[in-house]
């Protein structure tokens, strides 16, 4: 039968349904019996054609546009559950909580910034919420921001601004805690994941792109956006978060080598430091962090770094090569302070 038998000419349940299927239970009969039974039964086979086929469909360049809208949308209904989740954990601690500690905080929940800062007392360890909110000299500091904010004296944007400068400033004994406790993630599944993975490796293809252009801010600003996506997600599995640390290292290290391009060396330490974290052998971060520490000149800590990967990889060429610049910088700097004292000296 031709196309248009439907109603109003359009398509029969026939035409759209797996092959045999439609027949079977659609039409009401009128096929091979034994046929659509074997179709039936061999129902796999199809099933992995029809993934093969979408697959295809969505590698195809002229998709690839719609499928990372796609993506991203996923990405950002994952991040809305997220909040959401943590809006009813914290309304749940807050109901939980005694009736003196509801009350002090009553009057700071209205304000966004100050309603952040309460946020946080749900990150206690020990789950007590209260003795946050009992706290006397935490209440002093609310009601003091407070009285800034409503007097005119402060925005909230500057108020937020000073707290969080705080609170992420190295001055902080809890400045590690607060990053842990604040850094936003977002559990998916494995389905979910390799879209966020593939995300992520196309924007490190276009910073590579970039960086063999020598475009390195360009690059940089790649290789932080698919670091982003990675910092993002968390497995729901242990192999899927392993997938998802190899590819932090990976991202921290294209950063870091922007980094020695621009001449950050310290930014490119920082961002190796964060690779060799995640794996302490990785030959490649060990490398790198040698190189940006030559060029802060602290030639210790980089020939430590090149031991290591000696001992790691005795056959290395690369760490060889490192090490003979490394000593020859090391001379030149010796011999220019030499040179430097023995002028002062003269000069006297």
């Amino acid at each position: 039968a031709g196309r248009g038998r439907g109603v109003n000419g359009g398509i029969t349940a026939n035409e759209v349904a797996p092959p045999g299927i439609g027949g079977a239970m659609m039409s009401g009969g009128g096929g091979d019996p034994r046929r659509e039974l074997d179709q039936i039964m061999n129902w796999d086979q199809a099933g992995a054609a029809f993934e093969r086929e979408f697959k295809d469909f969505c590698d195809r360049p002229e998709n690839r546009p719609l499928m990372e809208r796609h993506q991203r949308l996923e990405m950002k209904k994952a991040q809305r559950h997220a909040r959401k989740m943590k809006v009813a954990e914290f309304q749940e601690k807050v109901m939980a909580s005694d009736y003196e500690a509801q009350k002090a905080i009553a009057p700071y929940l209205e304000n966004r910034v100050l309603r952040r800062v309460i946020h946080t007392f749900s990150n206690d360890p020990q789950n007590d919420f209260g003795k946050w909110a009992r706290n006397p000299e935490v209440l002093r500091l609310l009601a003091h921001a407070k009285e800034l904010m409503d007097s005119g004296k402060a925005t909230e944007e500057e108020v937020e601004h000073t707290m969080v400068s705080w609170l992420t400033s190295e001055q902080n004994p809890a400045q590690k805690e607060y990053e842990l406790k604040t850094r936003q993630k977002v559990r998916v599944p494995t389905e979910h994941l390799i879209s966020a993975l593939n995300e992520h490796l196309e924007e490190r293809r276009k910073g590579n792109d970039l960086y063999k252009a020598r475009k390195f801010h360009q690059a940089l600003a790649q290789y932080s956006r698919a670091l982003g996506i990675v910092e993002l997600v968390v497995g729901m599995s242990s192999a899927d978060q392993k997938e998802i640390d190899v590819n932090r290292v990976a991202c921290n290290l294209n950063i870091a080598a922007a980094h020695i391009a621009l001449e950050n060396f310290g930014r490119a330490v920082d961002a190796c430091d964060k690779a060799l974290a995640l794996k302490p052998n990785d030959v490649k971060g060990l490398l790198r962090r040698a190189k940006a520490l030559m060029g802060r000149h602290e030639y210790q800590r980089a020939k430590g770094d090149l031991d290591r990967v000696k001992e790691l990889e005795p056959w290395n060429a690369e760490a060889e090569q490192v090490l003979a610049k490394l000593k020859a910088q090391a001379r030149e700097q010796s011999t220019a302070q030499a040179e430097l004292f023995k002028g002062c000296f003269e000069a006297r």
